[in-house]
């Protein structure tokens, strides 16, 4: 008996204009962990409220053909009745969390199917064991970082025993290492027999750990495979907006050059590492360093002119602490200057205080101790409406920055403010829609756009009015690959310009590539302020900030003893290096 059936699934909700799932037919065993993949607008999601009965029982629509979870038509059953064989986290871990703290949350499944208390406690404490909460059981779900709901909203669906999980994006809102951490996970219940679907963009992690994967395009599976097979056809990547893992596309250049045969691709660190090792014998003492790579920032990033000393301070943070509750401070003590022209990544683990840092600088808290300048000025010597006309803020979760009723009225909102005629108006929102994908008519309610397009709106709303200085938070969060693109390329073009940028983000290849300078915050203190190249080859310090650095700079840690340069940074830098020492080499 298969765990799923999925026979000729067709569906479109009451209110599309085409179908969203068209003649979709998989079969699921008992055990398997596949990977589903795919653009935003793709069907992910549809796909996967189908699997549960959610779609049509509470999305209703039109639809055909038939779902059966372990012989269970999804369509007779009720949802009450499959959520004990198919649990379904969210991407957006808020809509699924409903107690006033952790114990209660994770015990709301549970205590619904009428368990005994000692079986809930049991099934509590193992679930938070799962996703790294013990300990968190008393603490209120409204103070947890958008992390920590995740990893929470995974506890309460693993609580409740579901013999097939789908999980939505489960690290959307993740640090490098909560990502690890709950793909970990995955690893664990795959040993224990569940069978998993995951939804994901993160390829270099979903690689290493599924058996299957599924490509949707415009409601459709277009490709599936096992998973070596997929990710080796890089192009096919390229050719549905999707991110390749490093480690596949470097393989891939390999390939071209030929170097290397198609079936040598590698689709994983470890494969990526011992590839170069068999290209490459050990460094003499001759040779050893000798390879000289051009290093000239990545592709993105934006180099100051000249020493950041003698930039413009735009932004300069002296002795500022802060507490939400006495005596346990959320930041100590952060001195920072931010210069005019900086293309700045904060980073750090959840919980750092990289939020509530940005706003503070914002004025959106008051710090406890020390001050704030914008050019010299005093941040409290501005009122809020004088700030916001040179200093932008996008919020991490969308929904706590979106208030207008239409996506024309939401963009148009400080484009009037400014005092801009209608003409500069309307062609700002234009451009910044096309930059930004979001392909729909303006006066569609954003609350009937997908989480990751709500995202995009609420990053256009802020660039659209080119401040001065830009803070956003976490600005690809729910992008697909071409969406993250779009969005950064469109943030690099604005420093270009002269606007100062900075950016929380989890995404370390990002920060690679695009940013010039990155200050690392660990629990409420700045751990470090460099480049990025040199950040990324300092694995100690990384590991205490619970970072990750980009896939490639990983692979040319261990390659040190083959002669490739520790500080390289991406896929351009890691090839011209491989060949530069096959050449010295003559092999």
């Amino acid at each position: 008996m298969m765990e799923l059936t999925v026979e000729n699934l067709s569906f479109q909700y009451n209110r599309s204009p085409e179908l969203n799932l068209e003649e979709i037919n998989l079969q699921v065993s008992k055990g398997e962990v596949i990977g589903v993949l795919g653009v935003t607008g793709a069907g992910k999601t549809t796909f996967m409220r189908a699997l549960n009965g959610l779609i049509p029982q509470f999305f209703e629509g039109k639809i055909s053909g038939k779902v059966l979870v372990q012989d269970l038509d999804t369509q007779v059953y009720r949802i009450q009745s499959l959520v004990r064989r198919v649990g379904f986290v969210f991407d957006d871990p808020e809509t699924q969390i409903f107690g006033v703290n952790v114990k209660e949350d994770v015990a709301f499944g549970p205590c619904n199917f009428g368990l005994p208390k000692e079986e809930v406690m049991a099934r509590i404490k193992k679930s938070l064991n799962l996703v790294g909460l013990e300990g968190y059981e008393e603490r209120a779900t409204e103070n947890l970082s958008g992390g920590e709901k995740q990893r929470l909203a995974i506890a309460g669906v693993l609580a409740m025993g579901s013999e097939i999980l789908v999980l939505d994006e489960p690290t959307a809102a993740l640090d490098p290492l909560g990502k690890e951490a709950v793909f970990q996970i995955v690893e664990l219940l795959k040993k224990q027999g569940m069978t998993v679907l995951l939804v994901e963009h993160e390829t270099e992690d979903m690689a290493a750990r599924v058996e299957r994967v599924i490509i949707l395009d415009h409601g459709r599976i277009v490709h599936q495979g096992e998973t070596r097979d997929v990710f080796q056809e890089v192009p096919l990547f390229s050719k549905y907006h999707l991110r390749p893992p490093e480690v596949a596309e470097f393989g891939w250049c390999l390939y071209e050059e030929r170097l290397i045969s198609k079936d040598e691709v590698p689709v994983t660190e470890e494969e990526g590492v011992a590839l170069i090792k068999r290209l490459l014998p050990m460094a003499s003492p001759s040779t050893d360093n000798a390879v000289k790579v051009d290093k000239s920032e990545g592709k993105g990033k934006i180099l100051q002119s000249g020493n950041a000393a003698q930039q413009e301070v735009i932004i300069e943070v002296k002795d500022l602490s802060f507490s939400y509750i006495k005596k346990q401070p959320v930041l100590k003590g952060i001195n920072l200057q931010i210069h005019q022209g900086d293309f700045l990544a904060l980073v750090g683990q959840n919980g750092a205080g990289k939020t509530t840092f940005c706003k503070i600088l914002t004025k959106l808290l008051a710090a406890d101790k020390g001050k704030v300048t914008f050019k010299g000025e005093e941040i409290n010597k501005f009122s809020h409406v004088q700030l916001a006309k040179h200093l932008g803020y996008v919020f991490q979760n969308p929904d706590h920055q979106i208030f207008s009723s239409s996506i024309k009225e939401e963009l148009e909102f400080g484009l009037i403010n400014q005092g801009l005629d209608e003409a500069e108006r309307n062609e700002r929102i234009k451009k910044v829609l096309n930059i930004v994908k979001l392909d729909k008519p303006l006066t569609t309610h954003p609350l009937n756009l997908g989480r990751g397009e709500r995202q995009r709106l609420a990053v256009a709303s802020i660039l659209v009015l080119e401040l001065e200085a830009l803070i956003i938070d976490e600005p690809t969060t729910g992008q697909d690959w071409q969406g993250t693109l779009n969005i950064m390329d469109l943030i690099k073009d604005l420093n270009r310009q002269g606007h100062t940028i900075l950016i929380i983000t989890h995404d370390m290849r990002l920060v690679a590539e695009y940013c010039n300078r990155v200050v690392v915050l660990n629990k409420g203190a700045i751990l470090a302020d460099e480049t990025p190249r040199q950040l990324f080859t300092k694995p100690d310090l990384l590991k205490e900030a619970r970072l990750r650095p980009p896939q490639i700079s990983r692979m040319a840690h261990q390659l040190a003893e083959q002669g490739v340069p520790r500080d390289i940074i991406d896929v351009e830098e890691l090839l011209a290096a491989v060949k530069s020492l096959k050449n010295r080499r003559g092999v």
